[in-house]
């Protein structure tokens, strides 16, 4: 893991632990039970898409209102793809689908600007394992292969309330290390539902 990404995950566990409650002694640990778990939110997005890109994508999130206004958590992502012929072989006129699964997690912090705009940046780290292709003299060849993918996401979001605890929420981000392997285009656009808020 590189520098900015430790420095970031320290940033973020010290203030996922500071919030106003904590400043003080609590003189029942029942009580600081309560308050932690009522503070909790937890929800994510999934994505279906079908066709020459076939794409299953769960990415849960769980996170923690340190304020009202600021929140900090951590999201798992995995994404099944498969491109379908993909590859062309000329010689024998045979066709292959790229396919892999992409599996990883994240740290985010959420500011709600207002009561239904908020400013969002995410840390998040892939490991992406494929097949790969190649041509040879004897025709296409294929093996396995890994990638890890880091990326920077900053960006903002509107969201509607559904109930008193719930909301739908739909954000654009941009990815400000985008690399040639990174499963986004900028810019990226997400859409979920949190409870627990």
């Amino acid at each position: 893991m590189n520098k900015t990404a430790t420095l970031f995950l320290i940033l973020l566990s010290f203030f996922c632990f500071l919030s106003p409650e904590n400043s003080s002694a609590q003189s029942e640990s029942s009580r600081e039970k309560s308050r932690f778990t009522d503070k909790l939110v937890y929800g994510g997005s999934f994505g279906l898409q079908f066709g020459s890109l076939t794409l299953i994508d769960l990415s849960p999130v769980i996170g923690y209102r340190v304020t009202e206004k600021f929140e900090t958590g951590v999201g798992f992502t995995y994404k099944y793809y498969k491109y379908k012929d993909y590859w062309y072989d000329y010689n024998t006129g045979q066709t292959y689908d790229l396919k892999g699964n992409i599996t990883g997690g994240s740290v985010y912090t959420r500011y709600h600007i207002l009561e239904n705009v908020f400013a969002h940046a995410e840390f998040e780290q892939l490991r992406y394992n494929y097949t790969n292709y190649y041509f040879t003299g004897g025709g296409i060849e294929k093996d396995k292969s890994v990638a890890h993918i880091s990326s920077v996401l900053i960006g903002g979001g509107y969201r509607q309330r559904i109930s008193q605890n719930s909301y739908f929420y739909i954000m654009g981000l941009w990815n400000l290390t985008e690399d040639a392997m990174s499963p986004y285009n900028n810019p990226v656009l997400r859409m979920g539902v949190i409870l627990g808020r």
